[in-house]
């Protein structure tokens, strides 16, 4: 042990020694840490800030190999989350020393041969301190939570435990980081998202007025807090929050996302006015993005205005040049109302106003012809699929060269159609020697008769 403790310093001393850099203080959630832990942990954090990741991990190891201190299997964790160059389902870690002038995102383009493999993990490691008796630091709830939360993302119930249990126990972690001060932005919205997630909506209210009272200059808090609101009916109570993100004259995602969340509230309330009030007010705040547009359709079709639905549609249609997005949306929305009706009304009705647009006709072409597919009862609908299909590659050769991918794709609905239309006829074929004709019943029940 007094050797281990001798070449433990002096490893120490050389790190101390590592450049002009002064070590770095640890953070005020170790200040309960023994010094000599605390000494460790600043000394790993000088290496890792001069991606020396696997010098790092082995001094945090060499101190705690079997990991009984609740500070440093913190450190650990965070370190394995920051800074692992590979991972083996988040409870084996791999890590690099960075060569001069590397970045790390080099590295994980072309990882190095030599790696320090690792078997680490957290889940067993903070059980067995639980189960001692240990104390568990506050810190090590931080960043255990973050580490069920990243593994749930990426693995769900296709991990060592099921996705419940992981967001179950993340949150109970988070919660008691949290009732000692400690969170960050992001575990502030993790804590949220997870609560949402099990639906314990006022917990989840909790802990993003907290974030918002917090983090004032970061608005995601707020429209997160209206989307929790309106999970919970509450849309009387989403408007307030999200209009002072509206408010705002910076306009970003938060924005856009904020005037969403109005416009759900007045839909899921019937609150037509609200919501059309959300809606111009999105249309006018965005007036270079079709999808605010193409949320007015939406809403027109949900409350069955059928007239405001068309006059959205052609608006957006006639705003955006027959973008192709667009057409898909507008055609998506009436599909999913079960009214294909109106979505083959709108395409005519457009491609009586674009005859001489080559690619407009040929977008629109291609779609109905796609709408004809989709809802076809009979070899006839195909049949005017494909006559639409053949006319789309007539426009579109005016105006895309004969490489255009779209062409490929033309030729292999084509097919399809025409391969569908080929076996509804053996079909037909097959089916009509059994079936008797009018005459032939007549005949044979004169005979059976007799």
């Amino acid at each position: 042990m007094k050797r281990f403790l001798v070449l433990l310093f002096a490893c120490l001393a050389a790190v101390a020694s590592i450049g002009a850099q002064q070590a770095p203080a640890v953070l005020s959630a170790y200040s309960d840490a023994e010094p000599q832990t605390k000494e460790i942990i600043d000394a790993a954090r000088l290496l890792e800030s001069k991606g020396q990741y696997a010098k790092a991990w082995n001094l945090l190891a060499a101190f705690d190999p079997d990991s009984k201190d609740g500070y440093v299997l913190a450190e650990k964790i965070r370190l394995a989350l920051e800074d692992s160059i590979d991972n083996g389902m988040f409870v084996s870690f791999s890590f690099i020393d960075l060569e001069e002038g590397q970045s790390i995102y080099e590295a994980f383009l072309n990882p190095p041969e030599k790696q320090t493999i690792v078997d680490f993990n957290p889940l067993d490691l903070v059980e067995e301190l639980e189960e001692s008796g240990e104390a568990i630091p506050p810190i090590l709830s931080l960043e255990f939570a973050g580490y069920l939360y990243t593994v749930n993302q990426e693995y769900g119930d296709n991990w060592l435990i099921d996705s419940f249990t992981l967001q179950q126990k993340a949150v109970e972690n988070y919660d008691r980081a949290l009732a000692y001060g400690l969170y960050t932005d992001k575990s502030l919205a993790n804590h949220a998202e997870l609560l949402i997630n099990l639906q314990q909506y006022e917990g989840a209210e909790k802990v993003l007025r907290q974030a918002i009272s917090l983090f004032p200059e970061d608005q995601s808090y707020a429209v997160s807090l209206a989307s929790s609101l309106n999970d919970q009916g509450k849309f009387d109570q989403v408007y307030p929050v999200i209009d002072e993100v509206i408010a705002e004259p910076d306009v970003t995602n938060s924005t856009y996302n904020a005037y969403v969340e109005g416009i759900k509230a007045g839909l899921n309330s019937g609150d037509t006015q609200k919501t059309d009030l959300y809606v111009d007010a999105m249309i006018e705040r965005f007036p270079d993005e079709y999808a605010p547009m193409l949320i007015q359709h939406l809403v027109a079709v949900i409350m069955g205005e059928t007239e405001k639905a068309n006059i959205s549609a052609d608006n957006v249609t006639e705003k955006f040049s027959v973008n192709p997005d667009v057409v898909q949306s507008l055609l998506s929305t009436w599909l999913s109302a079960s009214d294909p009706v109106s979505g083959f009304d709108y395409l005519n009705r457009s491609l009586e106003k674009y005859t001489n647009d080559d690619q407009a006709m040929g977008t629109l072409l291609f779609y109905r012809a796609l709408m004809y597919a989709q809802t076809a009862r009979s070899a006839d609908d195909l049949k005017l699929a494909i006559s639409d299909m053949e006319e789309t590659e007539k426009r579109f050769g005016a105006v895309f060269e004969k490489e255009d991918p779209v062409f490929q794709t033309i030729g292999q609905l084509i097919t399809e159609w025409k391969q569908i239309i080929e076996q509804l006829q053996v079909n037909d074929s097959a089916a009509s020697p059994e079936q008797s004709t009018p005459s032939e019943d007549a005949n044979t029940a004169s005979g059976t008769s007799n």
